[in-house]
């Protein structure tokens, strides 16, 4: 098998948040936008009427002004962003554990010997602290904002005006990468005690810097699991996780685990035979196929075996 290329089942949770993210939030600013272009354009005409959908508030509510919500909308869009950028990266960092946990690996070094905006989890599987300085700087820093918009009203604590101060920490802004053309990386002003001015490009900033600390510890973590832990992986996602992931090929449980393995998990020249092995010797062939027998009682759920039932039973058209 050919794992270089090879990530996790927590990652591909990630990256999917972190697309869907960059989605919503652009959508929802846009929205914003459009909004505020269209009350400045009917201002004349007196209450602004907006639908309200299939919430409770009425047919619709009706504002004079405009402008100020929706500056306010805004950044409340960009304080939940913050939010939930730090809660998708700890959710990797949970299920990261889990993995490394699950194949038996031993801690390279002490978690207290790691960073905190990692959770030390990037000593347990033996990254140097001074190789990921940038990320870890980064990151701290947006755990910090997250921190303060949770836990006191986006009012910035003393040690989040301390980061945001740091030399360190601006000579780290000013070389981080970004797309040639395009916004210039820059923060709103921190003063301790004061609501910050986030923005929803700071919420795509967070959940980028979470992105490539994620991509950073998983590319460590897929090569110490290996091809026999990627196998180990994909068949507890497959037959033994509370919430399976989905999975397209439903023909028998080796084809379900190869499938996980090049489709999902990126594991390339993996064959059937190989999958099997390898089950076979982690113990856990048996298991999957009395999983599969027990999920699909009446045999495989491919297209071809659905309609072929479907034909004996005298229920197709």
């Amino acid at each position: 098998m050919d794992i270089d290329a090879a990530i996790s089942e927590p990652l591909v949770k990630l990256i999917a948040f972190h697309n869907a993210f960059n989605r919503n939030i652009k959508v929802s600013f846009g929205s914003l936008e459009m909004l505020s272009g269209v009350s400045a354009a009917d201002r004349s005409a007196g209450l602004i009427a907006l639908p309200t959908g299939t919430e409770p508030w009425g047919r619709e509510t009706r504002w004079r002004n405009l402008d100020q919500p929706v500056k306010e909308a805004a950044g409340f869009l960009a304080e939940m962003g913050l939010a939930r950028a730090t809660a998708s990266f700890e959710d990797y960092l949970t299920g990261a554990k889990a993995e490394f946990d699950r194949v038996g690996l031993v801690p390279a070094q002490s978690k207290r010997s790691g960073t905190s905006a990692m959770h030390g989890f990037d000593a347990i599987v033996g990254i140097k602290a001074s190789s990921i300085a940038d990320l870890a700087r980064m990151a701290t820093f947006f755990g910090v904002a997250r921190n303060c918009v949770v836990h006191r009203a986006n009012r910035a604590s003393g040690e989040l005006a301390a980061l945001c101060a740091e030399p360190a920490f601006l000579e780290t802004l000013a070389r981080w990468p970004k797309r040639v053309g395009k916004w210039k990386l820059s923060l709103p002003s921190i003063r301790e005690g004061h609501v910050v001015d986030w923005r929803p490009r700071h919420a795509i900033m967070a959940s980028d810097v979470y992105y490539r600390c994620a991509t950073t510890i998983d590319r460590v973590l897929v090569q110490k699991m290996g091809a026999p832990g990627l196998v180990r992986m994909a068949a507890h996602w497959c037959f033994f996780a509370d919430s399976p992931a989905p999975c397209p090929a439903k023909l028998n449980p080796e084809t379900m685990v190869r499938s996980q393995l090049v489709g999902r998990y990126l594991v390339r020249a993996t064959s059937l035979a190989g999958t099997v092995a390898s089950l076979r010797s982690s113990g856990q062939w048996d298991a999957a196929r009395a999983a599969f027998e027990r999920r699909y009682p009446n045999g495989p759920e491919t297209s071809l075996a659905t309609r072929r039932r479907a034909r004996r039973s005298g229920r197709a058209r």
